[in-house]
């Protein structure tokens, strides 16, 4: 069963296994990936979040928050924010027949200018990445599974993990990425699935 709750600075979407908890931090949403033990939830996944200051954030900057339940299967959190002269969006939608929580990010910079990288950054969890293409990743003590899509449009997305720097998912070289002068819409899929939890 899907469980949905929002106050003005906290979001929860959550099954018995797994939950997706959106916080206001500061300036800006940070969102935790929690798997339940049976006795307590243990956070997997925490967005990195950076400060106003950041010449490239971390992560997409998220100032808005939108619950979205669409039926009993489906809840999607939809997230807004600025940065700069950058626009971000993220839908994350948690499927219960699937078991997967569906990440679709976007970042929409004005004028031909763009940063050095585009990432989602976490920390938290033991990740083991295929470098394959796209790359998939599986979390030891969890479970998770982690898998990055292909766009189209966009050059192949790229995960990585480091363990003092944590998850990055991702553009770390944009030169592949296509730009015009008016601006430029940079996007990133992935998925993650608790499907082996049960």
């Amino acid at each position: 069963m899907l469980h949905a709750s929002q106050t003005p600075t906290r979001c929860e979407i959550s099954t018995e296994q797994i939950r997706l908890v959106c916080e206001l931090t500061a300036d800006r949403w940070q969102h935790t990936i929690s798997v339940s033990t049976g006795e307590k939830w243990v956070d997997v996944l925490t967005s990195l979040e950076g400060s106003p200051e950041d010449e490239s954030p971390a992560s997409p900057v998220f100032q808005e928050l939108l619950l979205d339940e669409k039926h009993a299967q489906l809840t999607e959190v939809q997230l807004f924010g600025r940065s700069g002269k950058c626009l971000y969006a993220v839908a994350v939608g948690m499927n219960t027949e699937t078991k997967i929580l569906d990440f679709d990010v976007s970042a929409r910079f004005v004028g031909a200018e763009l940063p050095a990288r585009v990432t989602s950054s976490y920390a938290g969890g033991d990740w083991a990445v295929a470098e394959k293409s796209p790359p998939i990743a599986t979390e030891a003590q969890s479970g998770l599974r982690l898998a990055i899509l292909d766009v189209p449009g966009m050059p192949p997305c790229e995960a990585h993990w480091f363990t003092t720097a944590g998850l990055k998912i991702g553009y770390g070289d944009l030169s592949g990425v296509p730009t015009t002068t008016g601006g430029t819409t940079i996007r990133w899929q992935y998925q993650v699935s608790w499907a082996a939890l049960s």
